[in-house]
């Protein structure tokens, strides 16, 4: 599967990590859009909720998305969700996570 590198506009591997022509690091890239993703309100149980979570998060690291909406709901998954995201930031996968102010069901996860 190919990309475009945002900055010089070649098509380069999904499994490139720097362009070859401009070397600018492609997985830090993104148009500065957010994905919205419903992970609990087509009758997931946590753990399923969990695998969608980061199927969903291993995709949009790929992609040129700058955020990921989660919408997570207010009971267990929530807080599971949100333990799962400290480990993701931990181990790097992703930049930072914050519940909205807003809408306690929602969690803004920064990938890029």
């Amino acid at each position: 599967m190919q990309r475009i590198c945002l900055n010089c506009g070649m098509s380069v591997s999904d499994t490139t990590s720097y362009c070859p022509k401009c070397d600018n690091a492609l997985n830090l890239q993104h148009d500065g859009s957010t994905i919205t993703v419903d992970i609990t309100h087509n009758g997931e149980r946590v753990r399923e909720a969990l695998q969608k979570m980061e199927m969903e998060i291993g995709l949009a690291r790929k992609d040129v998305a700058k955020c990921m909406r989660l919408v997570v709901g207010s009971g267990l998954i929530r807080e599971e969700v949100l333990l799962a995201l400290r480990d993701l930031k931990f181990r790097g996968d992703i930049i930072d996570f914050e519940s909205e102010s807003f809408n306690a069901g929602a969690v803004m996860v920064r990938l890029k």
